[in-house]
């Protein structure tokens, strides 16, 4: 299980890579137009250049975001999980509400993501999301309830592996 983890983890650096080399391309692209003359100042109400900055400076924190989230990805420790064993990074788990069963592979970055390797697909789920927060220290049988704008939302944990 330990591989299918790794390759797993594998396929989120490179997701997350992807992403990060697309945010760097597009502050460069902003930091240009930001100095750009076409947007030089027409008048003291004309933006143009202090929005292009604002994207430009957004651009560059996401870029900051990605990389942090790709060295917290490197630093997880893949460990082995039963039954038994607390919720942590790391584990995959098997989660059922309302009628429907998801695969969630906890991390502690880069959640939200849909990964697929080793014929396994799971959903990434962060330790500091809601649903991470719920789920880490419980065990395999055990139910997570999360206040939800819908109401009190159920999952009950089927898997831990």
């Amino acid at each position: 299980m330990r591989d299918v983890k790794r390759a797993l983890l594998d396929a989120l650096r490179d997701q997350l890579r992807r992403d990060r080399d697309a945010a760097v391309a597009t502050a460069k692209d902003a930091a240009a137009g930001a100095t750009h003359e076409e947007n030089r100042a027409e008048g003291d109400k004309d933006m143009r250049a202090t929005e292009s900055s604002y994207i430009a400076r957004g651009q560059a924190a996401r870029v900051a975001e990605l990389e942090e989230a790709i060295k917290r990805i490197d630093a997880i420790e893949i460990r082995d999980f039963d039954g038994d064993s607390p919720i942590g990074a790391s584990a995959l788990v098997d989660l059922e509400h309302a009628g429907k069963r998801t695969t969630y592979l906890v991390v502690t970055a880069g959640g939200g993501a849909r990964v697929e390797a080793a014929g396994v697909s799971a959903q990434t789920l962060s330790t500091q999301s809601p649903l991470g927060r719920a789920l880490v220290g419980l065990t395999e049988g055990d139910e997570a309830e999360l206040a939800a704008p819908q109401g009190k939302r159920t999952y009950e944990i089927v898997r831990v592996y």
